[in-house]
């Protein structure tokens, strides 16, 4: 959940959003492609389908029974779009929401009425998403964060903003069962680990273990022959600087993403690796008392090769 797609080298005020070594979040000698770990689970239920336009949701279910649940998200709009579904505390408004988000998305505070988060991650324009992810019962409100404004290319006002949300209520038990997945990127307070990551298309379940923080995965592909090495000095120049990316730094492309995920939550998102590639994942959140992103303010990045 960002107010924009996260890039590199942007300016503070634009990475503040809900949206050094490989230790603890930086580089290794080791590639994801080493552990052949996948997670594997009991078979979701049957999808269903939701589709985005420009600017709105149809086919959301006013209840949702809790658990694992299987979304299909077919973006028919001309601007991407997410889908996030935050946990609220009982009776909170959507427009409570909004406001609270407001200052989230300006590297402010959570507000105490946001419980959990997890959902759908961005989807392009004319692309469909298969994802899964658990909700568990509450009172929940979908929505997109993202800000791009149809026929611009400048941003606009969070897309909430503009009608695209749904209340929706999670009934029953449940909300614990992993996704199935091809590989792994687990997040923890402040660094990530991988596992399972190979050459080609794959399914990528994404995990938050915390044990404290919202955290989200945002992966990048750096041009052909880029080295490790190379990487992860460009990450720290682009991560410096307060604008555009510093002269002789290239700007790394998005290849897939997660949606932001509370402790104990995750979701699955598809991402094409290729061998020999170097990447990076970085988080963007804030931390729940506010302030910079974590790939920012703590390093919450990992530079990795996919063999």
């Amino acid at each position: 959940m960002r107010s924009s797609r996260m890039k590199l080298g942007m300016s503070v005020v634009t990475v503040l959003a809900l949206g050094a070594g490989v230790s603890a979040c930086g580089s290794s000698s080791k590639t994801a492609a080493d552990d052949n770990t996948t997670t594997t689970a009991k078979p979701a239920p049957a999808p269903m389908t939701i589709t985005a336009t420009d600017y709105s949701y149809t086919g959301v279910p006013a209840t949702i029974p809790a658990g694992l649940v299987s979304i299909k998200f077919v973006n028919h709009g001309t601007v991407e779009h997410e889908m996030a579904f935050l946990k609220v505390t009982d009776n909170t408004t959507p427009k409570a929401v909004f406001t609270g988000l407001g200052s989230v998305l300006q590297g402010g505070p959570f507000p105490a009425s946001l419980l959990a988060a997890n959902g759908v991650p961005n989807t392009e324009p004319g692309k469909t998403t298969d994802a899964e992810f658990n909700l568990t019962p509450g009172q929940y409100v979908a929505l997109c964060t993202d800000t791009g404004v149809v026929g611009s290319t400048k941003d606009g006002k969070p897309h909430f903003d503009r009608g695209m949300y749904k209340a929706v209520a999670v009934t029953g038990t449940g909300g614990d069962v992993a996704p199935t997945a091809d590989a792994t990127i687990t997040a923890h307070d402040y660094g990530f680990a991988l596992s399972g990551i190979k050459a080609g298309n794959q399914t990528v379940a994404f995990k938050n273990i915390g044990p404290n923080q919202w955290h989200f995965a945002d992966i990048l592909e750096f041009a052909k022959g880029t080295t490790v090495a190379q990487a992860q000095a460009d990450v720290v120049k682009l991560l410096a600087s307060n604008g555009p990316p510093p002269p002789g730094v290239a700007q790394p492309a998005d290849i897939g993403s997660s949606q932001i995920a509370s402790p104990g939550n995750g979701n699955t998102f598809n991402a094409t690796f290729e061998s020999g590639r170097t990447y990076v994942v970085l988080c963007f959140v804030s931390d729940k008392t506010g302030g910079p992103p974590h790939a920012i303010a703590h390093h919450m990045y990992k530079v990795f090769t996919v063999a």
